[in-house]
């Protein structure tokens, strides 16, 4: 236990023990106090006398949640007041009076638990079912753009993160490359082809996964490349015809990138972006003068984030959660539970044929 009005002495002797180990700024070490002074000035206005054991986790919850909704923060800025407050809290002094085992912020987020058909509702809103998918991807073939539908098309197939579609090398396709930087296409056109990602931990540590695309998807990668390395021009009747330009198809047999923006060099993040913006509001533009019938609003309700969860909400409905979560490449299970829908009836139906084929 320890009394609420004895911790700034403690975090005079913290701070001045770390800036001592660590020789942090003296800009650092302000930000700090400051954020550990708001924590300790809440407690003392709350009337919290004490932490203790019993009640330090739930004082910190509070304290979140009252930066979040009292005060307003932005959630990277409260996850900045926390990290310094637990690191106090956790220092070997405060935790030897405290008498508390060492906190994480896992352990001061609140997670409200969903029962499945809320789950289900919520998902289905942020979700485009095969159909929607479909009419966004012809949005986008009927626009000409090449890289555009492939990359859509692949955020679809894969349900990897916008980082990780950005950083793709041609390599990362499990498929052979021909002579002149071409993928050879399987003879099975139902094939499903792997998708290496590579990534990296905030520890550095290695935390390699594999996804998967379509043979269409990979077909739409060769349109892609095809399309980067030819120019229109007229023939002597006057028709446009693609003709290949020698240096653009000479630099293909050997690049990396996968993606690339109008200079040539790897796509980023926010052109992705507004790529999917883009035809989102371009399918909304569709609906309108087709007169279709659509529940959804693209412009409004359709990211990259979006196409991730379609990716993963379709996996859910033919793979258990472990491969889910290897594909989604969740550390967690429970953030791929989400994506699981219960359907009762099928279960029963399932346990019916296995029941019939015991008799």
């Amino acid at each position: 236990m320890i009394a609420t009005k004895e911790l700034s002495g403690y975090l005079d002797e913290y701070l001045e023990e770390k800036q001592e180990i660590k020789n942090l700024t003296s800009e650092t070490i302000k930000k700090q106090t400051f954020n550990i002074n708001q924590f300790i000035n809440y407690l003392e206005n709350k009337g919290i006398e004490e932490l203790d054991s019993t009640n330090v986790k739930k004082q910190l919850r509070h304290y979140r949640r009252y930066c979040l909704k009292g005060r307003g923060n932005k959630r990277t800025t409260v996850k900045t007041y926390m990290m310094n407050i637990l690191e106090f809290i956790n220092s070997e002094e405060v935790q030897e009076e405290i008498q508390h085992d060492p906190i994480k912020m896992k352990d001061i987020i609140e997670v409200k638990v969903e029962d499945p058909e809320t789950a289900k509702k919520r998902i289905e809103k942020i979700s485009l079912n095969s159909q929607q998918s479909n009419f966004l991807l012809e949005t986008i073939e009927l626009s000409g753009n090449a890289r555009d539908y492939a990359i859509c098309s692949t955020f679809l197939d894969s349900g990897i993160r916008l980082k990780e579609l950005v950083g793709l090398n041609k390599s990362d396709i499990q498929v052979p490359l021909d002579e002149n930087g071409f993928y050879i296409l399987p003879d099975d056109v139902n094939s499903y082809i792997e998708l290496h990602l590579r990534a990296e931990t905030t520890k550095g540590q290695s935390k390699d996964r594999t996804t998967f695309i379509t043979y269409d998807t990979l077909a739409s990668l060769n349109d892609m490349i095809y399309d980067r390395i030819t120019k229109l021009r007229k023939n002597t009747y006057d028709v446009y015809r693609p003709v290949i330009q020698r240096k653009k198809a000479e630099a293909e047999k050997t690049r990396e990138e996968l993606f690339l923006n109008q200079k040539g060099k790897r796509i980023g993040k926010r052109a992705v972006q507004e790529v999917i913006k883009k035809y989102a509001k371009l399918s909304d533009e569709r609906i309108a003068n087709e007169n279709i019938d659509c529940p959804v609003n693209y412009g409004k309700n359709v990211s990259v984030h979006i196409l991730r969860h379609t990716a993963l909400s379709h996996y859910a409905e033919i793979l258990t959660v472990a491969e889910v979560q290897s594909i989604a490449g969740h550390s967690n299970s429970q953030t791929t539970d989400k994506y699981i829908h219960v359907d009762r009836e099928h279960i029963k139906q399932k346990l019916k044929l296995n029941n019939m084929k015991a008799m």
